[in-house]
């Protein structure tokens, strides 16, 4: 008799564990598993763990790594990152798009290819405007430093108005 009721409760807490680690999107079999051999510990052990994020496609991870990893003067221009707006309907839709998904409205090839050079011009004006700024970044001295002179011994940097070097005593002047 009782080893009928520790049966049953065996079964019904790996049915149980099963069920929530399903709607956890977590191993069914696992957890049913778990909760047959501990019972109410592997039942309480299947509601407390958290749920597993759902697996995507691959080809789409490995995609959007390669595009994070790249710096964004790095990138080339690619069509499937950019979207263009539908007269009719004003859905946003991709750039290359022949025919909108939402209105049917149907865009010549002149036009697509138009808009794909229009926005190939404007990304590549942008990332040449980037670049420009950091250049120009990098070789501006900071905002409120002063022109110093160097000693060409120690390296010391002294006021343009100093003649001798403090550390080592060479002459600064030119």
């Amino acid at each position: 008799m009782i080893a009928g009721i520790l049966l049953f409760q065996a079964v019904a807490c790996a049915v149980l564990s099963g069920i929530v680690a399903n709607n956890k999107n977590r191993d069914p079999v696992g957890w049913g598993i778990l909760g047959f051999l501990f019972g109410l510990f592997g039942f309480v052990a299947a509601l407390v763990v958290k749920s597993a994020e759902p697996e995507e496609e691959p080809e789409k991870d490995q995609r959007s790594e390669r595009v994070t990893r790249q710096s964004p003067t790095a990138r080339k221009f690619n069509p499937d990152e950019h979207e263009k707006k539908c007269p009719d309907c004003a859905e946003y839709i991709k750039l290359e798009a022949r025919v909108c998904r939402y209105c049917g409205h149907e865009f010549s090839d002149e036009e697509v290819e138009r808009q794909i050079e229009e926005r190939k011009k404007e990304f590549e004006e942008e990332r040449e405007q980037r670049r420009k700024k950091r250049k120009s970044a990098r070789e501006e001295p900071s905002k409120g430093a002063k022109e110093r002179k160097v000693c060409p011994t120690c390296s010391t940097h002294h006021p343009l108005d100093q003649e001798e070097c403090s550390r080592c005593g060479t002459s600064l002047t030119d």
